[in-house]
């Protein structure tokens, strides 16, 4: 089978760094993929750099002419999985930079993962990023060290429950995990974090100690890195509980869908059953219980906040 990806881009007002991240995949080591690409209603110059890109790689990207409504980020993905007919997928934000082999060095060990498990195994592999300042300037050599992160010890159902460790820009997954995550629905925290819990619950997730991705941060990011530190913590949880309470509320309405969405079975579903229903337990009770099953945070100073706020 000759390789192919199909690489699914959602755009809003990424008219600044688009031209880098648009140029940054043409310059792949690896030319076997298409680009799918769906605006989500800009109202800057975006439209205009993705209809020259076309024009300039016509067989190779496509751009979904849907009225550009605003439907946000995660429907707005949906619509791009729902096109995806290749092999293999891969997300893309609209302000990064990959490196060069980056789909070479995620189709690599992908295909090494199919061969040595079942070939339609749901499977999802993700790398480590730079961490870049607006001008590509590095701010950290690892996003993991950055956020104090190690996905080793966070790719487990119990964890990601409560916290996610794939970042979608450096993730690739297979046809057969694609196949499962549709529909997304509507409590779905990120789609990134829906197909790593899809992923877990019927197949594979694997981290490689790469990077492949320059990782922008800069002040008009939706979600992005923040360098990790206790007083960090200990400050976004002081100025923002009511947020940060509800981020929680949230994880639990995401694994309420998750156990609803018919795609978990046996041991798994009964996980996630125990994740929801604790929220139903006495003060001291739900605490033990998030300890005792394995409902925690990567690191101490994470855990103390989520337990005290749970």
């Amino acid at each position: 089978m000759r390789l192919q990806v199909d690489i699914l881009l959602s755009t809003f007002n990424g008219a600044d760094y688009l031209d880098e991240q648009l140029a940054s995949i043409a310059a792949q080591d690896i030319d076997e993929w298409q680009l799918i690409i769906r605006d989500d209603g800009s109202t800057d110059d975006s439209v205009s750099i993705i209809k020259a890109f076309v024009l300039k790689y016509p067989d190779k990207v496509f751009f979904i002419s849907d009225g550009s409504s605003r439907l946000g980020v995660v429907a707005s993905y949906e619509c791009l999985l729902a096109e995806s007919r290749s092999q293999y997928i891969a997300f893309c934000d609209q302000d990064d930079v990959w490196l060069p082999d980056k789909l070479k060095k995620l189709t690599d060990c992908i295909q090494h993962l199919e061969r040595i498990n079942k070939p339609d195994m749901p499977v999802l592999v993700h790398s480590d990023l730079y961490v870049v300042n607006e001008n590509l300037k590095e701010l950290a050599d690892s996003f993991w060290q950055y956020q104090k992160l190690n996905p080793k010890k966070m790719q487990s159902l119990e964890r990601l429950l409560v916290q996610n460790c794939v970042t979608g820009c450096a993730s690739l997954f297979n046809r057969s995990l694609r196949e499962m995550v549709l529909p997304i629905p509507k409590d779905v925290i990120m789609h990134d974090w829906w197909i790593s819990l899809i992923a877990i619950s019927n197949g594979k997730i694997y981290h490689i100690n790469s990077k492949t991705v320059k990782y922008r941060q800069y002040a008009g990011n939706v979600i992005g890195a923040k360098k990790w530190s206790f007083g960090y913590i200990m400050q976004s949880i002081s100025r923002n509980r009511d947020l940060y309470k509800k981020s929680i509320t949230k994880t639990r309405n995401q694994a309420k869908a998750l156990l609803q969405s018919g795609k978990l079975s046996g041991e798994k579903a009964e996980i996630v059953s125990q994740y929801v229903d604790l929220y139903e337990r006495g003060w001291l009770d739900k605490r033990m219980t998030l300890i005792r099953l394995g409902f925690l945070k990567y690191g101490f100073i994470r855990n103390v906040a989520f337990i005290f706020w749970v």
